[in-house]
């Protein structure tokens, strides 16, 4: 039985291998069909082995080394996302520049030889704000209905296209370049079952490229039968998502898409991670990743691993969030390192050893194992960070920005504003004695509440505690000022429909409880946008002639400065902040959280420069200080904490699980 076995699978991988390989195909015409249950490249017989790749969670000089890591793994293919909000944010205005430089990313894929596997969305997911798709959207009292034949949709839609899709006739497959297949919209079978949005996207791709057009594909789960249904389109390629039980998932494929090659589209080999989490880093087993991955390709199956390098979902444009299943927000930290083949520093993991392992001996090339990556060189570990200057937002506010003023409070998007901050400022009468009451969904996401420049306490979206949204004011009334902190907008679900940021829906800010009769809506509002880009936090009034170490809660910018002999990639850590973001040199490296598990922010060599290097900090709860100010510092290793787990916990489980394994195998 055993050597039956081993006998079918060795002639598996030579039939399916036995292929000419790679040589370098500028300009010449090629493409990826369907024949039977199998692919065919160029008239021969072909296995996609993928990974992803977002290019805009990774600095273009970065790109290079990604991509030569993905090929050495064995791999022939890269799967690539492109994020609608961050090549258009704002209505008409695109940007093909920096991270969002897909044509050179493209261009880089092509000289390396690795085929792309595109998924343009519109909606891509990606543990992305929104999904990909922008803010402007949710501008509308009536926010569009996404993801639909809605007539304003699709017109956004095809604005946004007709700029993009132009731009990629070039690297397609069938004019030489690299794009060998293409994604219709992305896990629509969890969404909805409009047939007629699919077709409407399917057509536009079909009236673009015409002839050239390559394979198209749509990739949803299998465990509830309607996914594919529901997601899929008649004649197009259907491919699965999943991470673990290949035998099932792909039966379940096969089950909705009778003729037709296999393919696992998002091989999970991690997981993402969202702040708070109480068991710390996602984890999974690298011997398990193997044995999936081994167990996926004897099957027959295509197979793009999910993700091969995640990156660092940078800035406020970035990670995105999840609804739990009761109900709660799960914002998405700022490192997609997801456990990744390549972590979030792109260098490679135990995981990559295995399947580069797997791959070799599938792929009958031991070659791929002679070829290794040396860890890059790190910034060396620092004392804590000089503090060159610091100033309270309060002061900083009259020259950073101008307000709009409002009766009611209303979502930041109505005020033109996508990411960052909102101050929300108005005068409270008399209050006679009742409390200032936030409704259950006003905060979108964290706030701090303050009057006449006291802290009165802040409030997280989550915030279910007995009196967490009261406040007491003075009888005779005050100035009131809440600065809202922008999270990520929910990527997955129907929440997309209603995710809007900052203060929301009416009643949003009331006097009174429930306890005390009717309640008061508090109304006379100033609202200023704080988007906190490179612009804005040029403009912070600096006065470095003095630091100032003694200050109250609330608020606060910090100005620090680094000294760098080389520059290299390193990480900052963030030991006595509360919560914000940090840059340097006007670059953003993400969101800070003290409630974990991420404890620090990855510094890409490529923002550092020879000697004097800026680091500016915001946090919008600093506690007060009256002696030594919080520091941060230079560490060569990202730091996780493991929640209520102790550290180390689960990789031993994984230890103990693969030692069972090898006693009843």
């Amino acid at each position: 039985m055993a050597l039956g076995f081993m006998q079918r699978r060795s002639s598996r991988k030579l039939t399916l291998h036995r292929q000419r390989s790679h040589t370098q195909r500028c300009g010449v015409s090629r493409r990826l069909e369907m024949d039977g249950n199998d692919f065919t490249l160029e008239g021969e017989r072909h296995r996609i082995l993928s990974g992803s790749v977002s290019y805009f969670r990774v600095l273009p000089q970065q790109w290079r080394d990604r991509l030569e890591k993905l090929k050495a793994l064995g791999c022939n293919a890269a799967e690539v996302y492109i994020p609608w909000n961050l090549h258009e944010p704002e209505p008409g205005t695109f940007n093909f520049e920096g991270r969002c430089d897909l044509l050179t990313f493209l261009s880089l894929c092509q000289e390396l030889e690795l085929d792309v596997l595109l998924r343009p969305g519109p909606y891509i997911c990606a543990e992305w704000d929104l999904g990909g798709l922008p803010w402007w959207l949710l501008k509308r009292p009536d926010p569009v209905p996404l993801r639909s034949s809605d007539k304003d949709f699709l017109t956004a839609v095809r604005r946004w296209w007709s700029e993009l899709l132009p731009k990629l006739g070039p690297f397609l497959a069938a004019r030489g370049g690299p794009i060998i297949a293409m994604q219709v919209e992305n896990e629509y079978g969890y969404w909805g079952a409009d047939k007629n949005y699919l077709e409407e996207l399917r057509t536009i791709l079909l009236e673009e490229f015409g002839s050239d057009c390559p394979l198209l594909f749509t990739s949803d789960g299998t465990f509830w039968p309607d996914l594919q249904q529901n997601g899929g389109l008649d004649g197009m390629l259907r491919t699965a998502n999943f991470g673990s039980d290949p035998a099932q998932r792909l039966a379940e494929l096969r089950a909705a898409q009778p003729q037709g090659p296999l393919c696992n589209m998002e091989f999970w080999i991690g997981w993402f991670d969202a702040w708070g989490a109480l068991t710390g880093k996602s984890f999974r087993d690298p011997a398990d990743v193997a044995r999936t991955l081994r167990d996926t390709l004897d099957a027959g199956a295509s197979v793009n691993f999910f993700v091969f390098h995640g990156g660092t979902s940078f800035g406020f444009c970035g990670p995105g969030g999840n609804i739990s299943n009761v109900g709660l927000y799960e914002p998405q930290v700022t490192s997609y390192d997801y456990g990744g083949l390549l972590d979030e520093a792109g260098e490679v993991t135990e995981k990559y050893l295995r399947c580069q392992e797997v791959l070799a001996d599938f792929l009958q090339k031991p070659e791929l194992l002679e070829k290794s990556f040396p860890m890059s060189r790190r910034l060396p570990e620092s004392p804590p960070l000089e503090l060159e200057a610091s100033l309270s937002l309060e002061e900083s506010l009259p020259v950073m920005a101008t307000p709009i003023t409002s009766a009611v409070p209303v979502p930041a998007e109505q005020v033109g504003l996508g990411y960052g901050y909102i101050m929300y400022r108005t005068k409270v009468p008399s209050t006679n004695k009742l409390p200032l009451t936030f409704g259950k969904e006003a905060i979108r996401d964290f706030a701090s509440v303050m009057t006449e420049g006291r802290v009165l306490g802040t409030i997280y979206r989550n915030d279910t505690r007995p009196g967490a949204r009261e406040f007491d004011l003075p009888e005779q009334g005050c100035h009131l000022e809440v600065l809202v902190d922008m999270m990520g907008r929910v990527n997955f679900g129907p929440a997309l429909l209603t995710e809007r940021k900052g203060l929301v829906g009416p009643g949003s800010v009331q006097l009174g409880s429930p306890f005390t009769g009717p309640m008061r809506a508090v109304l006379g509002w100033e609202i200023f946008p704080l988007p906190m880009d490179e612009e804005m936090l040029s403009e912070i009034p600096w006065d470095t002639r003095k630091v100032n170490r003694q200050w109250n809660r609330g608020p606060r910018f910090f100005r620090y400065v680094l000294h760098v002999q080389q520059p290299a990639d390193g990480f900052l850590a963030l030991d006595g902040f509360k919560k914000g973001f940090a840059v340097i040199n006007g670059f953003n490296l993400g969101r800070y959280w003290e409630v974990g598990p991420q404890r620090s922010l990855y510094i890409p060599g490529p923002v550092l420069q020879r000697g004097r290097n800026e680091v500016l900090i915001f946090d919008i709860d600093s506690p007060a200080c009256d002696r030594a100010p919080p520091a941060p510092r230079i560490v060569s290793k990202a730091i996780w904490s493991s929640g209520v787990l102790p550290a180390g916990a689960k990789e031993a489980a994984a230890t103990v699980s693969s030692i069972f394994q090898s006693w009843t195998a």
